[in-house]
């Protein structure tokens, strides 16, 4: 799970990073890009839950 905190970290800050640009811009394409980030970091963490779909 080490490397996919780091991985996780990174999808969570450049989520951030996108959210504060798109806020600046006004651009609903950078937002999309943001929760992009979000799912790509939750989905890790989903995928190291011990909790799994069956």
């Amino acid at each position: 799970m080490i490397g996919d905190y780091s991985s996780i970290n990174d999808h969570l800050d450049t989520a951030r990073r996108h959210a504060d640009h798109a806020e600046k811009k006004a651009d609903p394409a950078i937002y999309r890009e943001a929760i992009d980030e979000l799912v790509a970091a939750i989905r890790l963490l989903m995928r190291n839950s011990k909790e799994s779909d069956d």
